[in-house]
Protein backbone atom coordinates (compact mmCIF):
# COMPACT_ATOMS: atom_id res chain seq x y z
CA UNK A 1 0.00 0.00 0.00
CA UNK A 2 1.44 3.67 -0.59
CA UNK A 3 2.43 6.16 1.50
CA UNK A 4 -0.75 8.11 0.19
CA UNK A 5 -2.80 5.59 0.87
CA UNK A 6 -1.65 4.06 4.06
CA UNK A 7 -1.81 8.10 5.61
CA UNK A 8 -5.07 8.71 3.80
CA UNK A 9 -6.48 5.86 5.72
CA UNK A 10 -5.03 6.20 9.02
CA UNK A 11 -6.30 9.25 9.15
CA UNK A 12 -9.84 8.49 8.72
CA UNK A 13 -9.07 6.36 11.62
CA UNK A 14 -7.89 8.76 13.60
CA UNK A 15 -11.04 11.65 12.68
CA UNK A 16 -12.94 8.59 13.96
CA UNK A 17 -11.25 8.21 17.24
CA UNK A 18 -11.33 11.73 17.51
CA UNK A 19 -14.64 11.98 17.49
CA UNK A 20 -15.03 9.37 20.33
CA UNK A 21 -12.46 11.50 22.29
CA UNK A 22 -14.46 14.94 21.83
CA UNK A 23 -17.19 12.87 23.07
CA UNK A 24 -15.81 11.58 26.42
CA UNK A 25 -13.96 15.00 27.05
CA UNK A 26 -17.46 17.08 26.74
CA UNK A 27 -19.49 14.20 28.43
CA UNK A 28 -16.80 15.02 31.38
CA UNK A 29 -18.09 18.42 31.64
CA UNK A 30 -21.66 17.39 30.98
CA UNK A 31 -22.23 16.84 34.55
CA UNK A 32 -20.91 19.73 35.97
CA UNK A 33 -23.75 21.77 34.10
CA UNK A 34 -26.20 20.00 35.39
CA UNK A 35 -24.78 20.25 39.19
CA UNK A 36 -24.99 23.67 38.58
CA UNK A 37 -29.06 23.89 37.77
CA UNK A 38 -29.38 21.35 40.50
CA UNK A 39 -27.85 23.87 43.01
CA UNK A 40 -30.38 26.86 41.39
CA UNK A 41 -33.33 24.82 42.05
CA UNK A 42 -32.32 24.44 45.66
CA UNK A 43 -32.61 28.49 46.19
CA UNK A 44 -34.91 31.61 44.49
CA UNK A 45 -32.54 33.53 42.23
CA UNK A 46 -34.69 36.88 42.43
CA UNK A 47 -35.18 36.97 46.15
CA UNK A 48 -32.05 35.82 47.53
CA UNK A 49 -30.59 37.55 49.08
CA UNK A 50 -27.23 38.99 48.41
CA UNK A 51 -24.75 36.96 50.52
CA UNK A 52 -26.67 33.66 48.92
CA UNK A 53 -26.24 34.95 45.31
CA UNK A 54 -22.48 35.61 46.18
CA UNK A 55 -21.86 32.00 47.56
CA UNK A 56 -23.78 30.69 44.57
CA UNK A 57 -21.52 32.30 42.21
CA UNK A 58 -18.45 31.00 44.42
CA UNK A 59 -19.92 27.67 44.12
CA UNK A 60 -19.87 28.06 40.19
CA UNK A 61 -16.86 28.84 40.14
CA UNK A 62 -15.14 26.08 41.93
CA UNK A 63 -17.71 23.60 40.49
CA UNK A 64 -16.29 25.03 37.19
CA UNK A 65 -12.61 24.84 37.71
CA UNK A 66 -13.29 21.55 39.04
CA UNK A 67 -14.58 19.76 36.02
CA UNK A 68 -12.48 21.52 33.72
CA UNK A 69 -8.97 20.97 34.95
CA UNK A 70 -10.38 17.22 35.62
CA UNK A 71 -11.26 16.89 31.51
CA UNK A 72 -7.99 18.50 31.14
CA UNK A 73 -6.09 15.34 33.02
CA UNK A 74 -8.16 12.73 31.48
CA UNK A 75 -7.89 14.25 27.66
CA UNK A 76 -4.04 14.61 28.15
CA UNK A 77 -3.85 10.97 29.65
CA UNK A 78 -5.48 10.02 26.17
CA UNK A 79 -3.31 11.90 24.07
CA UNK A 80 -0.57 10.68 25.57
CA UNK A 81 -1.44 7.34 24.61
CA UNK A 82 -2.26 7.97 21.56
CA UNK A 83 1.15 10.12 21.03
CA UNK A 84 2.95 6.40 21.48
CA UNK A 85 0.70 4.60 19.31
CA UNK A 86 1.20 7.28 16.61
CA UNK A 87 4.76 7.26 16.83
CA UNK A 88 4.44 3.58 16.59
CA UNK A 89 2.72 3.51 13.35
CA UNK A 90 4.75 6.49 11.58
CA UNK A 91 7.72 3.92 12.24
CA UNK A 92 6.32 1.06 10.66
CA UNK A 93 5.22 3.41 7.59
CA UNK A 94 8.50 4.27 7.16
CA UNK A 95 9.96 0.85 7.71
CA UNK A 96 7.29 -0.37 5.05
CA UNK A 97 8.65 2.42 2.52
CA UNK A 98 12.37 1.94 3.13
CA UNK A 99 15.13 -0.85 2.28
CA UNK A 100 18.17 -1.19 3.94
CA UNK A 101 17.16 1.50 6.92
CA UNK A 102 17.36 1.17 10.33
CA UNK A 103 14.32 3.54 11.27
CA UNK A 104 15.56 5.45 14.86
CA UNK A 105 12.19 5.88 16.92
CA UNK A 106 12.67 8.90 19.39
CA UNK A 107 11.77 8.64 22.95
CA UNK A 108 8.80 8.64 23.67
CA UNK A 109 9.28 11.45 26.44
CA UNK A 110 10.61 13.30 23.34
CA UNK A 111 7.70 13.18 21.12
CA UNK A 112 5.22 14.29 24.73
CA UNK A 113 7.81 17.24 25.17
CA UNK A 114 7.35 18.57 21.98
CA UNK A 115 3.57 17.85 21.51
CA UNK A 116 2.87 20.04 24.72
CA UNK A 117 4.89 22.69 23.70
CA UNK A 118 4.94 22.89 19.63
CA UNK A 119 2.16 25.79 18.61
CA UNK A 120 -0.69 24.74 16.12
CA UNK A 121 -2.35 27.50 13.93
CA UNK A 122 -5.75 28.38 14.93
CA UNK A 123 -5.78 31.26 12.22
CA UNK A 124 -3.64 32.31 9.72
CA UNK A 125 -1.85 34.62 11.53
CA UNK A 126 -2.73 33.41 15.35
CA UNK A 127 -1.04 30.23 16.87
CA UNK A 128 -1.36 28.98 20.35
CA UNK A 129 0.35 25.55 22.32
CA UNK A 130 -2.17 22.51 23.46
CA UNK A 131 -1.36 23.70 27.20
CA UNK A 132 -3.25 27.26 26.18
CA UNK A 133 -5.48 26.48 24.25
CA UNK A 134 -6.76 24.27 27.04
CA UNK A 135 -6.98 26.62 29.37
CA UNK A 136 -8.57 29.31 27.14
CA UNK A 137 -11.41 26.91 26.58
CA UNK A 138 -11.94 26.32 29.93
CA UNK A 139 -11.62 30.06 30.72
CA UNK A 140 -14.59 30.81 28.26
CA UNK A 141 -16.44 27.86 29.44
CA UNK A 142 -16.35 29.22 32.88
CA UNK A 143 -16.71 32.80 32.22
CA UNK A 144 -19.71 31.98 30.08
CA UNK A 145 -21.87 30.10 32.83
CA UNK A 146 -20.70 32.72 35.52
CA UNK A 147 -21.86 35.62 33.18
CA UNK A 148 -25.45 33.96 32.23
CA UNK A 149 -26.15 33.37 36.46
CA UNK A 150 -25.20 37.01 36.34
CA UNK A 151 -27.27 38.32 33.55
CA UNK A 152 -30.08 36.34 34.70
CA UNK A 153 -29.84 37.90 38.63
CA UNK A 154 -29.70 41.25 37.21
CA UNK A 155 -32.56 40.94 34.93
CA UNK A 156 -34.64 39.30 37.25
CA UNK A 157 -34.79 36.18 35.69
CA UNK A 158 -36.73 33.14 37.13
CA UNK A 159 -34.82 29.80 37.80
CA UNK A 160 -36.01 28.02 35.01
CA UNK A 161 -35.34 30.85 32.21
CA UNK A 162 -31.16 30.80 34.20
CA UNK A 163 -31.19 26.83 33.50
CA UNK A 164 -32.19 26.89 30.31
CA UNK A 165 -29.55 29.36 29.11
CA UNK A 166 -27.16 27.52 31.18
CA UNK A 167 -27.92 24.46 29.17
CA UNK A 168 -27.37 26.26 25.94
CA UNK A 169 -24.07 26.94 27.08
CA UNK A 170 -23.59 23.41 28.28
CA UNK A 171 -24.43 22.53 24.11
CA UNK A 172 -22.26 25.12 23.39
CA UNK A 173 -19.37 23.76 25.70
CA UNK A 174 -19.79 20.54 24.15
CA UNK A 175 -19.62 21.69 19.96
CA UNK A 176 -16.03 23.29 21.82
CA UNK A 177 -15.07 20.26 23.31
CA UNK A 178 -15.45 18.30 20.27
CA UNK A 179 -13.84 21.17 18.19
CA UNK A 180 -10.34 20.92 20.70
CA UNK A 181 -10.31 17.41 20.59
CA UNK A 182 -9.99 16.68 16.98
CA UNK A 183 -8.05 19.39 16.85
CA UNK A 184 -5.63 18.17 19.40
CA UNK A 185 -6.04 14.40 18.08
CA UNK A 186 -4.03 15.93 14.70
CA UNK A 187 -1.80 17.87 16.37
CA UNK A 188 -0.93 14.92 18.41
CA UNK A 189 -0.72 12.88 15.31
CA UNK A 190 1.85 15.22 13.22
CA UNK A 191 3.63 16.34 16.11
CA UNK A 192 4.72 12.32 16.57
CA UNK A 193 5.44 12.46 12.79
CA UNK A 194 7.44 15.53 12.82
CA UNK A 195 9.75 14.05 15.42
CA UNK A 196 10.25 10.56 13.78
CA UNK A 197 11.15 12.37 10.83
CA UNK A 198 13.64 14.41 12.37
CA UNK A 199 15.23 11.54 13.93
CA UNK A 200 15.41 10.02 10.66
CA UNK A 201 17.05 12.81 8.46
CA UNK A 202 19.47 11.11 6.74
CA UNK A 203 16.80 9.61 4.56
CA UNK A 204 13.66 12.01 5.05
CA UNK A 205 14.63 15.84 4.32
CA UNK A 206 10.90 16.65 3.36
CA UNK A 207 7.33 15.95 3.80
CA UNK A 208 4.43 16.48 1.69
CA UNK A 209 1.14 17.95 2.78
CA UNK A 210 -1.92 15.60 2.10
CA UNK A 211 -5.21 17.22 2.25
CA UNK A 212 -8.55 15.58 1.74
CA UNK A 213 -10.17 16.18 -1.32
CA UNK A 214 -13.60 16.56 -1.03
CA UNK A 215 -15.94 19.87 -0.74
CA UNK A 216 -14.95 20.69 2.92
CA UNK A 217 -11.66 21.35 2.89
CA UNK A 218 -10.31 25.29 3.16
CA UNK A 219 -8.63 27.01 1.12
CA UNK A 220 -5.55 27.11 3.46
CA UNK A 221 -5.20 23.20 3.31
CA UNK A 222 -6.13 23.24 -0.39
CA UNK A 223 -3.21 25.60 -1.27
CA UNK A 224 -0.55 23.60 1.22
CA UNK A 225 -2.02 20.21 -0.74
CA UNK A 226 0.91 18.19 -2.50
CA UNK A 227 3.45 21.01 -1.18
CA UNK A 228 6.67 19.70 -0.42
CA UNK A 229 8.20 21.24 3.37
CA UNK A 230 11.58 20.93 4.53
CA UNK A 231 12.17 19.02 7.72
CA UNK A 232 12.84 21.93 10.39
CA UNK A 233 10.96 23.68 13.00
CA UNK A 234 10.07 26.85 11.20
CA UNK A 235 8.00 24.49 8.50
CA UNK A 236 4.08 24.69 8.21
CA UNK A 237 2.68 21.61 9.68
CA UNK A 238 -1.22 20.41 10.55
CA UNK A 239 -3.38 21.43 12.28
CA UNK A 240 -3.61 24.71 9.77
CA UNK A 241 -6.98 25.51 11.90
CA UNK A 242 -9.91 24.28 14.14
CA UNK A 243 -11.14 20.69 12.67
CA UNK A 244 -8.14 20.81 10.20
CA UNK A 245 -8.33 16.98 8.31
CA UNK A 246 -4.74 17.31 6.98
CA UNK A 247 -2.05 15.27 7.27
CA UNK A 248 1.52 14.74 6.05
CA UNK A 249 3.89 12.20 4.36
CA UNK A 250 7.35 11.58 4.02
CA UNK A 251 9.43 12.34 0.93
CA UNK A 252 11.81 9.69 1.55
CA UNK A 253 15.01 9.11 -0.55
CA UNK A 254 14.72 8.79 -4.49
CA UNK A 255 16.62 5.30 -4.12
CA UNK A 256 13.17 4.36 -2.59
CA UNK A 257 10.40 6.11 -3.99
CA UNK A 258 7.78 4.71 -6.12
CA UNK A 259 6.56 5.81 -9.36
CA UNK A 260 3.93 8.57 -8.18
CA UNK A 261 1.97 7.89 -11.28
CA UNK A 262 1.41 4.39 -10.06
CA UNK A 263 -0.13 5.62 -6.73
CA UNK A 264 -3.38 6.80 -5.92
CA UNK A 265 -4.90 8.52 -3.25
CA UNK A 266 -8.86 8.69 -2.14
CA UNK A 267 -11.39 11.85 -3.37
CA UNK A 268 -15.04 12.58 -3.06
CA UNK A 269 -16.30 14.42 -6.09
CA UNK A 270 -20.46 16.08 -6.33
CA UNK A 271 -22.09 12.88 -6.25
CA UNK A 272 -20.54 12.12 -2.99
CA UNK A 273 -19.46 8.85 -4.14
CA UNK A 274 -15.42 8.06 -3.19
CA UNK A 275 -13.43 7.35 -5.93
CA UNK A 276 -9.50 6.94 -6.62
CA UNK A 277 -7.27 9.75 -8.59
CA UNK A 278 -3.52 9.65 -9.20
CA UNK A 279 -1.20 9.95 -6.18
CA UNK A 280 0.25 12.87 -7.55
CA UNK A 281 -2.82 15.07 -8.13
CA UNK A 282 -3.03 18.13 -5.96
CA UNK A 283 -6.20 19.48 -4.96
CA UNK A 284 -6.29 22.47 -7.38
CA UNK A 285 -5.84 19.65 -10.06
CA UNK A 286 -8.61 17.42 -8.68
CA UNK A 287 -11.10 20.92 -8.26
CA UNK A 288 -10.17 21.64 -12.04
CA UNK A 289 -11.63 18.15 -13.21
CA UNK A 290 -15.02 18.78 -11.39
CA UNK A 291 -18.37 20.49 -12.74
CA UNK A 292 -18.73 23.61 -12.60
CA UNK A 293 -21.67 23.51 -10.20
CA UNK A 294 -18.93 21.55 -7.54
CA UNK A 295 -16.70 24.52 -8.13
CA UNK A 296 -19.21 27.18 -7.27
CA UNK A 297 -20.35 24.83 -4.50
CA UNK A 298 -16.60 24.70 -2.74
CA UNK A 299 -15.93 28.61 -3.00
CA UNK A 300 -19.39 28.93 -1.78
CA UNK A 301 -18.16 28.64 1.71
CA UNK A 302 -15.67 31.93 1.10
CA UNK A 303 -16.34 35.32 1.12
CA UNK A 304 -16.66 37.09 -2.80
CA UNK A 305 -17.01 33.08 -3.36
CA UNK A 306 -18.70 33.63 -6.66
CA UNK A 307 -15.81 36.17 -7.87
CA UNK A 308 -13.36 33.49 -6.52
CA UNK A 309 -14.92 30.39 -8.45
CA UNK A 310 -14.96 32.69 -11.28
CA UNK A 311 -11.10 33.77 -10.84
CA UNK A 312 -10.30 29.92 -10.67
CA UNK A 313 -12.61 28.58 -13.12
CA UNK A 314 -12.16 30.95 -16.29
CA UNK A 315 -9.34 33.24 -14.71
CA UNK A 316 -7.07 30.07 -14.60
CA UNK A 317 -5.94 31.26 -11.21
CA UNK A 318 -4.32 28.38 -8.76
CA UNK A 319 -5.78 27.65 -5.60
CA UNK A 320 -2.21 28.73 -4.05
CA UNK A 321 -3.24 32.22 -4.77
CA UNK A 322 -6.05 32.87 -3.45
CA UNK A 323 -4.06 32.68 -0.12
CA UNK A 324 -1.19 34.42 1.44
CA UNK A 325 1.79 32.87 2.67
CA UNK A 326 0.34 32.64 5.89
CA UNK A 327 -2.78 31.04 4.61
CA UNK A 328 -5.02 34.21 5.24
CA UNK A 329 -7.41 34.42 2.79
CA UNK A 330 -6.93 37.51 0.17
CA UNK A 331 -10.13 39.85 -0.65
CA UNK A 332 -11.00 40.60 -3.98
CA UNK A 333 -8.76 43.81 -4.00
CA UNK A 334 -6.00 42.16 -3.25
CA UNK A 335 -6.37 39.77 -5.56
CA UNK A 336 -7.01 41.79 -8.41
CA UNK A 337 -3.65 43.77 -7.28
CA UNK A 338 -1.77 40.81 -7.69
CA UNK A 339 -3.57 39.10 -10.39
CA UNK A 340 -4.84 41.80 -13.11
CA UNK A 341 -4.75 39.49 -16.22
CA UNK A 342 -6.79 36.46 -14.23
CA UNK A 343 -9.49 39.15 -13.30
CA UNK A 344 -9.76 40.71 -17.22
CA UNK A 345 -9.95 36.71 -18.13
CA UNK A 346 -12.48 35.71 -15.81
CA UNK A 347 -14.73 39.28 -16.70
CA UNK A 348 -14.57 40.77 -13.47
Amino acid sequence: MSLEDSATRHQVFLQRYAAGLGKRFGDDLFQTYQTIIDELETIDVPTARAARLGQLMLDIEQLMLGAYDAARLKLMGELAELAASELAWSGQLLTANSVGYAVTLPAIEQVAAAYKIKEFEVTPRSKVNLEQALARFGTAGRQAVKQTVKDGIVLGETNQTIAQNIRRQQGIAKHHADTIARTATNHVSNVARAELHSANSDIVQQYEWLATLDSRTTLVCASRDGKLYPVAPDSPRPPAHFNCRSTTIPVIDPAFAGDPSKIKRPARGKDGKRQKVAGDVTFGQWLKRQPASFQDEYFSKFTNGKEKAKLFRKGGLPVDKFVDANGAEYNLQQLQGLNPIEFDKAGL
